[in-house]
């Protein structure tokens, strides 16, 4: 991705560079990607009121790398935690507001990962979306169980086979077992988030991409 202060300074920001020809300073707002959008924005302004510092930075190219894309996402988290931490403390009730049960970093990494880590020459978000097209809405579920009980069973059985292929089959289950334990203390403990919430985003992301596949082929006629 090309550098954005070539024009500038090395220490001054990417939005400080590029307004030598301007006949007055121009703010920090002006070359925001969410000044449109923002409540607090000003033209003059060279400190965003948002994150008390720079404006969040600038959206990805064409198509932006997987590292490029995390930390956009990760960029905008901190943008959201900084709004939720500027607002009103308590709702119309007089109930005090818990931003941090909504979790912005979690879920907004979640969502990077299923809709830009490739599995398998796709994304996750894509391939549920994908197996419920061609197997219904329990594919993404018993396809991938059906695959884990035919190779635990294999192996399980594996181990009644004398010789080499018996002690091989023997060893894998030793391993099959010690993951699956280590997968139950994951689930199980405070991290089991890096493992649930990614999959809940898979599955709702792919739910939305096959109906709107379903709405774009009723409006239109493709497939």
């Amino acid at each position: 991705m090309a550098s954005l202060n070539k024009d500038t300074g090395a220490d001054e920001p990417w939005w400080a560079g590029g307004h030598e020809a301007e006949p007055t300073p121009v703010g920090c707002c002006s070359v925001c990607p969410v000044a449109s959008g923002c409540p607090l924005r000003s033209e003059s302004a060279v400190r965003c009121a948002v994150t008390g510092d720079q404006p969040p930075s600038p959206p990805p190219g064409i198509a932006p790398d997987l590292a490029e894309a995390v930390a956009e996402t990760a960029s905008w988290a901190d943008v959201t935690v900084a709004v939720a931490e500027r607002a009103p403390s308590r709702d119309d009730k007089g109930n005090d507001v818990d931003w941090g049960r909504l979790q912005p970093v979690r879920n907004l990494l979640s969502i990077a990962v299923v809709n830009f880590v490739p599995v398998g020459g796709t994304t996750a978000a894509r391939w549920v979306a994908d197996s419920i097209s061609s197997g219904g809405i329990t594919a993404p579920v018993l396809a991938p169980l059906g695959f884990v009980l035919a190779g635990t069973g294999a192996v399980f059985l594996g181990q009644l086979v004398p010789g080499f292929p018996g002690l091989v089959c023997e060893l894998a289950w030793k391993a099959l077992v010690h993951t699956g334990r280590g997968l139950v203390r994951l689930v199980r403990s405070p991290r089991s988030w890096i493992v649930t919430r990614p999959a809940l985003w898979a599955a709702g992301i792919g739910v939305l991409i096959v109906s709107w596949r379903a709405v774009t082929h009723f409006l239109t006629g493709a497939s």
